[in-house]
């Protein structure tokens, strides 16, 4: 929602809230006043009115590492597989979870390649294509291990 009111690409607007040093002030004031229009369906902020400064608050960290730990439940099981995957330490993830330093661009884009959706660890609403690949990738990880399980009985008879 956020990028199309801005009239730019989710990607595009990810890589830069990802790092807020390439974040014009103009962009920022834009982006708040977004923000402060849609308060009550992003949601991010619990009934709190919306800090001036979104790139510096720890609420935010806070939403964004328990949606961090909701990936990694749905997609990996455990924090430490998620953290693997990354190729990050689990103490690293373990910042990012309990909200105690936000993920820089590298690492969001990471996240994007293992299926991610951006928009939602970082505005809570979920795109329903992402909520279609993550159906599939579940459906694909349930049938390999069908398939694992019929070889299995075939090389038992062979």
């Amino acid at each position: 929602m956020l990028a199309d009111k801005l009239g730019t690409n989710p990607n595009s607007l990810n890589f830069l809230l990802a790092d807020s040093n390439q974040i014009t002030e103009t962009l920022e004031n834009q982006i708040m006043f977004i923000l402060k229009e849609h308060h009550d369906e992003l949601s991010l902020f619990k009934d709190e009115i919306i800090e001036d400064n979104l790139f510096i608050d720890t609420e935010f960290q806070i939403v964004l590492g328990e949606r961090l730990k909701i990936f990694a439940k749905q997609k990996f099981s455990t924090l430490k597989e998620l953290a693997d995957a990354l190729g990050i330490s689990p103490q690293q993830l373990n910042q990012y979870t309990s909200g105690k330093r936000e993920p820089g661009s590298k690492i969001l884009s990471k996240l994007l390649e293992l299926g991610c959706d951006i928009n939602w660890l970082l505005t809570g609403q979920k795109i329903s294509e992402s909520y279609k690949i993550l159906t599939l990738e579940n459906e694909i990880k349930n049938l390999k291990f069908v398939i694992s399980e019929i070889n299995n009985i075939i090389q038992k008879v062979k």
